[in-house]
C-alpha cells in the first residue's frame, strides 16, 4: 500500500500518432478485454477510488491552449460514462502540481481530501520531469492515497507539458483530448499496456478513446 502514493505516470510527448507534424493514416488495431494493468493491488484487488463519493477535481489554465478546458470537460465526461463515477468541477485554481503533492492540503482546499489538480506548466514551474533521457513527456499524472497510505485513491495531480505541441482537440490520437484521457485513466488506477488499440498504451496506442482492455479495467 505504502507504493501508492509515489506513483507516477507519463505520456509520450509527439508519439500519439504523428511523426514530423502529420498525422499518421493508422488502421485500428483489435483490442482485447484483457488488455489492462492497474498501478496497485492489494489481495489480488485493484486499489481504487470510493465509488460511492464524487470525484472533486480543479483547474489551472494559466498555460493552456485556447480549448483545453473543454478536452479536460470531454475527457471527465468520457471517464465518468465510462466508470459511473461522478465529478464535480470546483473552479479555477492557481495550484501547480510539485513531485511532493500531498492528498491533504487544508491551506489551499480546506478540512477535506485535496481535488484532483489538472494543470498545464513549464518545466520551469514544476519538479515534476517531463522528459527521461531522450524520451519528452506531453503529460505526467499520479493518483494519491491518503497519507498514512491506506489503499485507496482520494486524490491525485495531472500536469500537462505546456512546450507539448499536441493541439487541443479529439480529431486523432495526436491531440490533447486523447493526451488528458490517458492521465484521466491512471487517475482511476489504471497502468500502462503494449497493446496500441488500447488508450492506456504509454504513447496513447492508435485510439481517441478508451480500447476494450482499457473499459474492462476501468469496470474493474
Amino acid at each position: 500500500a505504502a507504493v501508492v502514493a509515489i506513483l507516477t505516470t507519463v505520456a509520450v510527448l509527439g508519439s500519439l500518432g504523428l511523426v514530423g507534424g502529420v498525422v499518421q493514416d493508422l488502421s485500428r488495431p483489435k483490442g482485447s478485454s484483457d488488455e489492462y494493468h492497474f498501478l496497485a493491488t492489494v489481495g489480488g484487488h485493484p486499489v481504487r477510488w470510493n465509488p460511492c463519493e464524487p470525484i472533486h477535481y480543479v483547474i489551472n489554465l494559466r498555460e493552456a491552449p485556447p480549448g483545453s478546458l473543454q478536452d479536460v470537460q470531454e475527457a471527465i465526461r468520457r471517464v465518468s460514462v465510462d466508470t459511473g463515477v461522478s465529478f464535480v468541477f470546483d473552479g479555477s485554481t492557481q495550484e501547480i502540481p510539485q513531485h511532493d503533492r500531498t492528498s491533504y492540503l487544508p491551506s489551499l482546499y480546506g478540512e477535506r481530501w485535496a481535488p484532483v489538480v489538472i494543470a498545464w506548466a513549464t518545466q520551469s514551474e514544476t519538479d515534476i520531469p517531463f522528459h527521461d533521457g531522450e524520451d519528452q513527456f506531453a503529460a505526467v499524472s499520479r493518483p494519491l492515497a491518503p497519507p498514512d497510505n491506506t489503499p485507496q485513491f482520494v486524490s491525485g495531480w495531472v500536469v500537462i507539458n505546456a512546450a507539448d505541441d499536441n493541439p487541443p482537440g479529439w480529431a486523432s490520437s495526436a491531440y490533447q483530448g486523447p493526451t488528458i484521457l490517458h492521465e484521466l485513466g491512471h487517475i482511476m488506477g489504471l497502468d500502462h499496456v503494449t497493446s496500441k488499440a488500447e488508450l492506456m498504451e504509454p504513447s496513447g496506442g492508435y485510439v481517441t478513446d478508451f480500447g476494450p482492455g482499457d473499459l474492462a479495467g476501468l469496470e474493474l
